[in-house]
This record gives structure tokens, sequence and C-alpha cells, in this order.
């Protein structure tokens, strides 16, 4: 047994290659993809460079005019005074110097809005312009905050003081009921504290209250809790249900009856079987509202005679006008599910649909469906 390899077994996953790469990264700019090692700061330093020795230079330049002035005549010394005085008859006896500088980070600009004084004024200007307080619809939160001020204020507008508030509360302690009465005055609305209020307000009840015919007690309404039943809303079947599926696909309508027990009574009718598949209207037609109305007709007018002779061998006849029970299950959304179901109402002089029932698989979310289920 080797101690070591030069060789090392790759075990799992194999080498990536170029085919394995997704293509939705392949073409993606430069400017998209992630930066390492700093490289989003390079034209910030190259910008920093650039500035820094464009002052040493400048500077330089200024040094070497100072020295020639130093070293030059009287002549120098008019003609630099006649520039100047050119120059102030342009820019407005201001001295215009032009400094060329490359765009980089304001560093005065930065210091200042790091300050307290500009963070709070910012922190203000964000909660003005917040969304929860300035919508573009109706603010009902602003609303009734305008409403109380509104009225806590005059009638002209003005803010009460906090004295006249303050005087104010003191007399409507004492005057509520007189107010109330008159419904004169600029006083805050009762609060609504429950249903009471509503009733007494404007007559009658939101809440759902029992029938006024039956005075029912505490004790009547536990013995009622204890005797809900728990399995109301499920449906109820009995032995002499019969159960027709209904199935709509893109381009195919099925239709299949089971009893209760599970047999089923007659053998599944599609588009296909029926001849209604395939002649020069293309595949739009196959699953088609007229299709599924077709298939159904013709599997619920064979299906009569199956289930009368089915009953009358169980010892159960039909007798003469009697409909048959149907619990109509549906599956799918494509056009034939209209159809289908229109043709179980066509024939309601032999069927009474007791139950429509959606069973579509909607899945909330789980494992990938198989790819041909609704081909």
């Amino acid at each position: 047994m080797l101690k070591s390899s030069a060789v090392l077994l790759r075990r799992g996953k194999p080498r990536p290659r170029a085919g394995m790469f997704p293509e939705k990264y392949r073409r993606v700019p430069a400017l998209l993809k992630p930066q390492q090692g700093g490289q989003q700061y390079f034209n910030e330093f190259l910008i920093r460079s650039a500035n820094d020795a464009l002052e040493a230079r400048q500077q330089r330049q200024q040094h070497g005019y100072s020295s020639t002035v130093r070293a030059g005549g009287p002549d120098t010394e008019r003609t630099l005074s006649e520039a100047n005085a050119t120059a102030a008859d342009i820019s407005g006896s201001e001295m215009s110097g032009v400094h060329p500088r490359l765009p980089q980070a304001d560093v005065c600009g930065v210091l200042q809005r790091s300050r307290a004084e500009a963070i709070e004024a910012e922190m203000k200007q964000l909660a003005a312009e917040d969304t929860f307080v300035s919508q573009r619809g109706f603010n009902e939160r602003m609303w009734y905050e305008q409403e109380y001020q509104r009225l806590r204020a005059h009638g002209d507008g003005t803010e009460a003081s906090l004295g006249e508030e303050a005087a104010k509360a003191a007399a409507s302690s004492s005057t509520t009921e007189a107010v109330s009465e008159t419904g004169e005055g600029c006083t805050l609305p009762e609060r609504i504290l429950g249903d009471d209020y509503f009733q007494s307000k404007f007559g009658y009840s939101l809440l759902k209250g029992p029938s006024p015919d039956a005075s029912v007690t505490a004790d009547d309404s536990v013995r009622a809790y204890a005797q809900l039943d728990w399995w109301g809303e499920m449906p109820k079947y009995s032995r002499d249900f019969v159960f027709l599926y209904l199935v709509s696909r893109r381009r195919n309508t099925y239709a299949v009856a089971y009893d209760y027990d599970g047999k089923r009574l007659l053998p599944t009718y599609t588009a296909g079987n029926r001849g209604l598949k395939g002649g020069d209207r293309g595949f739009r037609g196959d699953g088609s509202t007229d299709n599924g109305h077709q298939v159904t007709s013709m599997y619920l007018n064979d299906l009569l005679p199956k289930i009368r002779e089915a009953r009358a061998a169980s010892g159960r006849p039909l007798s003469r006008g009697q409909k048959i029970d149907l619990v109509v299950r549906v599956m799918g959304f494509y056009n034939g599910r209209q159809g289908a179901v229109r043709a179980v109402q066509d024939r309601s002089a032999d069927f009474r649909v007791r139950y429509v029932e959606d069973v579509t698989p909607f899945p909330l979310n789980g494992p990938k469906m198989p790819r041909g289920v609704f081909r």
C-alpha cells in the first residue's frame, strides 16, 4: 500500500471547465464584476497624485515668477503693473487665478457634512420626506392629526395657547354634557369605546347579534357551542353518489366516473378516442370548450344506462323520474373545463349535482413536477 502518491484522485465534483460556466455570467461587463484588492480606489489614487503634481508645479512656477520680478529692472515692473491693471479691468479688480484640477472627493464638504448640526439637519430633511408621512393617497393618520389640530385651534386657524387650552379643558370637564346637548362649540369628539356608543348614536349595532325572537342566555350559548358539529363544513357523501372527474388539459379533456367504493363505471373518454382530435383544425381545437362539452356529453349519455344497470343489479333500482346524485370534481384550468361543466348542467334532467369540487393541484411549493403532466 502506497504511503504517498504523486497523483491525487479527485472525488466528488469534476474539474470545472469552460462549458460548465453559466451562460448568464459570461458577458457581464467589467464594471459589474466584483473588484478585488482595492482596484476601485486605484483611479482615485491616480487623481490625487495628479492633483499633487499640479499643485507642486504651480508653486514652482510662482516662486520662479517672483524671483524673476526681483531680478528684473523698472521695465519689468512697469510691464507687470500694466498687465495687472488690464486683468483688474477684465475681472473686476480681482485677479482671476485658473487652477486646473481633476475631479476628486470634496474633503472640506465631507468634513462640513459630518458635523452634528449638518447631520441633524439632514435627519430632519429625511423625516420630512419620509414615505410614511407624505403619501400619494389618503393618509389616515395624518388626517386624524390635522383634524385634532383643527379642533384644538380657534376658528380663524390660529393655534390655541397653553393657558387657553388648560382653561378650555377645565371648562369642558364641567360642561361636557351641556356642550354635547347643544352641539355648539369647538370641542373634541367623544371617544368611541365600543359598540354601545355606536348603538346609542345610530340606533343599530355593528355586531352580529342573535335573532330578536330567541333570548339566548349564557348557559344556552355554552351548551350550543358544546354541540357544534365539527364536520359541518365537510361534504356528506352517501353510497349512491357518483363521482365524475373532469380533467381539462392544454390539448385534451378527460371524463371518467367512479362509484362510492372507487370502482370505475365506464372507461375514460377523451377527445382523441371519441374521434374529435385531428382533422384540419390544428392543435388549438383539441382542448377547446366545444371538445370538452362534447366529450362530457357523450360520456354522460353512455354513463346513464350503466348506472341504471348497476343499481338494478344491486337491488336498489332507480324509480321513474329519480335523478342520479353527482359529485363533480374538476381538475385543470384550460378551455375544456368550461364546456365540460356546462355539459353536466345541460343534463340536469337526469343528474343532480350535489357538490362541485376543484381538485386542481396547486403546489405552494415542493418537488419539481414531471415534465409531461400538463402537456
